[in-house]
């Protein structure tokens, strides 16, 4: 999964920190600036996570 995030260029700027991603033990949570880079970044990491026979659940 890091592969998938590692180059994400969308970013969102906190208190003057930039933050592309927020990891937990078993959650992705991407941020984006823009509507076309999350779309990017959900691409990538659709494809990683398919490698590894996992897929994304985007349930609330």
């Amino acid at each position: 999964m890091t592969d998938a995030l590692e180059d994400h260029e969308g970013t969102v700027s906190i208190r003057g920190r930039t933050i592309t991603n927020l990891r937990f033990a078993d959650d992705i949570d991407g941020l984006a600036g823009e509507d076309e880079e999350l779309a990017n970044l959900v691409e990538r990491l659709d494809k990683a996570s398919t490698a590894y026979g996992m897929e994304i659940s985007a349930q609330l």
